[in-house]
């Protein structure tokens, strides 16, 4: 028997206000982008090689 289980049964109280106190909070939701890296540097001549990211020309 842990501690908790022990807890639960005979004070209720303490092990309501325990939980509430250490209440695992949920992981926030990802926000999605609209665009991929490549797509932003689209513009400025980068491409993806050998899974880095390199200039192909000036300017």
């Amino acid at each position: 028997m842990t501690i908790g289980e022990i807890l639960k049964h005979k004070d209720i109280y303490t092990y309501n206000k325990l939980m509430n106190m250490f209440k695992i909070k949920e992981p926030k939701k990802k926000i999605e982008l609209g665009c991929s890296v490549e797509e932003l540097m689209r513009s400025d001549s980068y491409k993806r090689v050998g899974g880095k990211i390199k200039q192909r020309s000036w300017g």
